[in-house]
Parts: structure tokens; sequence; C-alpha cells
């Protein structure tokens, strides 16, 4: 993913605007940590993969030869069309749908398809990043709603395109790779996955005690 929000880099903040929505700030920080590495575990193993797994750089070989037999063989695929479409008209329309979502907020692939898990976990990290950061600005009207737009992306996109997409590999990664590091990743995002849910069904509840 390219853009100007695309840092890896936190600077949460204790702001009290999003404490009010029920957010936890320092939880943020380990949600934005945790894209980032699964973004990273699912690309290709060679130097920015050891930038966030140094300790299996003695593996390397052997993460090589599994991601080309898993991934490039088309035992597993990493892109959610292949999963959720049925024709080439769907295949369009999600899509246009996924670059939507990024273009909205001034971000692009960077030489993978939009639909990739890579981009879309590298998307919610930059999403949280985004509304941190208008978190951070004097309070006012026009902060609250810069807030409110990146929260409400946040939801709508891990529910229509990334949560439906990342189980199916997980489960697919965790019945065809004997691989340890492959198959504990797996593991990690299913349970990831699960407190997300918790995480967005727990906002959901504090719009709606808000109203």
């Amino acid at each position: 993913m390219t853009g100007k929000e695309m840092s890896t880099e936190s600077a949460l903040a204790d702001n009290s605007e999003l404490s009010n929505l029920g957010i936890d700030i320092k939880n943020d920080d380990q949600r934005m940590r945790q894209y980032k590495t699964l973004a990273a575990a699912f690309s290709y193993p060679d130097g920015p993969f050891f930038g966030h797994f140094p300790d299996l750089m003695d593996d390397k070989q052997s993460l090589m030869v599994e991601y080309d037999r898993l991934f490039r063989a088309g035992k597993v695929w990493l892109y959610g069309t292949e999963y959720l479409i049925k024709n080439e008209f769907q295949r369009a329309n999600l899509l246009s749908d996924i670059m939507g979502f990024y273009t909205a907020f001034g971000m692009e692939p960077d030489k993978e398809r939009p639909d990739s898990i890579t981009c879309e976990m590298d998307f919610m990290h930059a999403l949280i990043l985004k509304r941190d950061r208008a978190g951070q600005l004097p309070a006012d009207d026009q902060a609250k709603e810069k807030t409110d737009v990146c929260l409400d992306a946040e939801r709508k996109f891990f529910i229509q395109h990334l949560e439906p997409v990342a189980v199916l590999i997980a489960e697919k990664i965790i019945s065809q790779s004997e691989n340890c590091f492959y198959v504990n990743i797996a593991k990690d995002m299913l349970e990831f996955l699960a407190s997300e849910r918790e995480h967005f069904a727990l906002i959901a509840a504090t719009d709606i005690k808000q109203q």
C-alpha cells in the first residue's frame, strides 16, 4: 500500500474524545501492531518480512519453499475475490468497492492486487492510525466527524471485506500446511479476528447507548 498515511509508527495519545466513544487507546496501539504483523506474515519471506520476524532468518529457505507451495501454486489464495465471487461481474464490483475504500483515504496498492490479504491488513492499520491523528486535533465538530468517518470505515471494511476472507484463508492454511510458522500465524489470525469482532460489537453497543 502507498499513501501518506501508511506510516508504521504510532503516536497514540490519551485522547478523551476517543475514550468517550468507548475506544481503548492502548488497545488501538496493539491492534495496529497486530495488523501490521499479519500483513508482513503473508508477504514473501525476503528482506522486509525478516524485519518483522528476525528470529526466522535461519528458516528462510524452508519458508520460501513453503510460501511458493502454498500461495504461488494455488493451494491457498491470498486474494479475496478468489473466495467470494462467482463471475467476472462480481469480481469487478468487489474490486471496485475495495478500491473505493482505499481511494477515499488517499491510499492505493503498491504492486499488489487490492483484494490481497496484505493490502487489506495494511489498510486497517492505516485507518486506526488516521483515526488516532484525527482524535488528537482540537476538539470540535470537524475533528469528531473525521474520527467517526474513520471508525465507520474500520468497522465496514472489516465486516464486509477483511474478516470473511481472512477466516477462509486461515482455515485453508491450517488444513494445507505443516509448516509451524504458517500454521501458527493462521491460528493467531483467527484469534485476532475473533477479538476484532468483539471490539466492533462493543463500539456498536456504545453507539446505541449514546443515541
